[in-house]
């Protein structure tokens, strides 16, 4: 794999670059000032009247703002180190808030220069990439779970769990505390595992913040896992937190303990949820289940089978053998299992997938970059100071010289960021 490397975000790499340019202030302002103004009397205290003039400015704090935000500076007055900015702030500009102060570039310039070293070295820069909440269904060979996966190594399966309670597997209808404005009953026919599933036909007049059905159950000690799993399946799509699932030890969720936000769910489509237990350590006396809407998603009619808590660690995962599974190309790919791999998850069964990954621009200051910053510091210096060999706004002697020196130091890095493809890796 790729040599060890250490973390940096896309602030700190632009900032890096900024200096090697010898083009960027970093500063933090040492007064209160107001939406038009910045006041640092040590970064900017070796200009004179003007000398910052034109320049933007991009804001990494602001006390009373909305970071990062950028402006220019329309004015500099060197009593007092004042930088009069325009357009002005959303928030005044308050002691201690960060700054970065540009001359030739735009923060905008650097951030997509960044992003052009990353997809330079995209081919040889390959991530290794993971997904385990993935559940096979019955009578199903074809699955669509392979969105941003450039390559496959394995296919494994749980063959066992070693921590696992069953909280309810909806054989049966959910009748200790239903909405006035739901149905619920059991469906025989739409059933994802045992001999139905829980129907829930919700009304318009059913609001945000009702609880939809709960059901009484056996006490649980769930203490010993970190997970919940449910099927859910919804006529409508449901976006991260639209409704909850709740576990308390009292009755009909008269205060739960649990309410878990169920992920977003496409619609007409039946999803296995793995879902974080919030407080397992209170999970000891579970006594009832339910099911909440949070947000209210109008009239639509729910499903949900086969609820579980179990310890994601004590999951026991076998390689399916190479020969069991393909994969089928086209506008979406798939994984398809053989006969003799779907003997094997034919029941319902949860399938962590390995495999690669392109590099991920970055989009935001805060993410740390996969490929090794030393390298995108070097390789962006290197071209913006070719780029600008001839320019007279960058304030650097031979450009061209100096371009020459970063860009051969990036191409020597590139030996270290080659990421070693595992063997009987499938291309996709």
């Amino acid at each position: 794999m790729a040599k060890p490397m250490q973390a940096r975000n896309r602030l700190e790499i632009r900032q890096a670059i900024g200096y090697n340019l010898a083009d960027i202030i970093v500063g933090t302002a040492t007064g209160g000032g107001d939406t038009a103004s910045l006041l640092d009397t040590y970064g900017l205290a070796k200009g004179g009247d003007d000398e910052y003039n034109g320049r933007q400015v991009q804001f990494n704090t602001l006390a009373a703002g909305s970071p990062p935000e950028k402006t220019f500076v329309s004015d500099f007055a060197d009593t007092g180190s004042d930088a009069t900015l325009a357009p002005v702030l959303s928030g005044a500009v308050a002691a201690n808030d960060t700054y970065e102060m540009w001359k030739t570039f735009l923060v905008e310039d650097i951030n997509d220069a960044i992003n052009q070293a990353i997809m330079e070295v995209t081919a040889r820069c390959l991530q290794m990439k993971e997904t385990h909440n993935n559940h096979t269904a019955k009578k199903t060979y074809e699955y669509a779970w392979l969105t941003s996966f450039k390559a496959l190594h394995s296919v494994e399966y749980v063959s066992s769990v070693g921590e696992e309670v069953i909280i309810h597997r909806c054989n049966a209808v959910w009748d200790e505390l239903v909405d006035g404005d739901v149905t619920a009953s059991l469906d025989t026919a739409l059933e994802k595992e045992g001999t139905g599933c829980l129907k829930l036909v919700v009304a318009a007049g059913c609001g945000a913040g009702d609880i939809l059905a709960t059901e009484d159950i056996s006490s649980k000690d769930l203490s010993e896992c970190d997970e919940l799993e449910m099927w859910i399946y919804s006529s409508v799509a449901l976006s991260a937190g639209d409704l909850q699932v709740l576990l308390d030890d009292t009755a009909q969720c008269a205060s739960a303990v649990e309410s878990l936000n169920i992920p977003a769910t496409t619609a007409a489509t039946w999803t296995r949820h793995v879902i974080s237990l919030a407080n397992p350590h209170l999970d000891t006396a579970i006594i009832s289940v339910g099911l909440k809407m949070v947000t209210d998603k109008g009239a639509f009619t729910l499903y949900a089978d086969d609820i579980k808590a179990v310890k994601a660690t004590s999951r026991v995962y076998r390689e399916l053998n190479p020969e069991y599974w393909s994969i089928v190309k086209g506008s979406t790919n798939y994984l398809r299992f053989t006969e003799n791999g779907f003997s094997v998850v034919s029941s319902p069964t949860q399938i962590r997938l390995t495999g690669y990954q392109l590099a991920a621009l970055l989009s935001d200051d805060t993410t740390d970059s996969e490929i090794d910053p030393a390298y995108l510091i070097a390789a962006v210096t290197g071209n913006l100071l070719i780029s600008h060999a001839k320019s007279r706004s960058l304030d650097i002697n031979d450009r061209q010289k100096l371009s020459q020196f970063w860009l051969a130091k990036a191409e020597k890095m590139k030996i270290g960021l080659t990421t070693d493809i595992l063997p009987d890796t499938r291309w996709i």
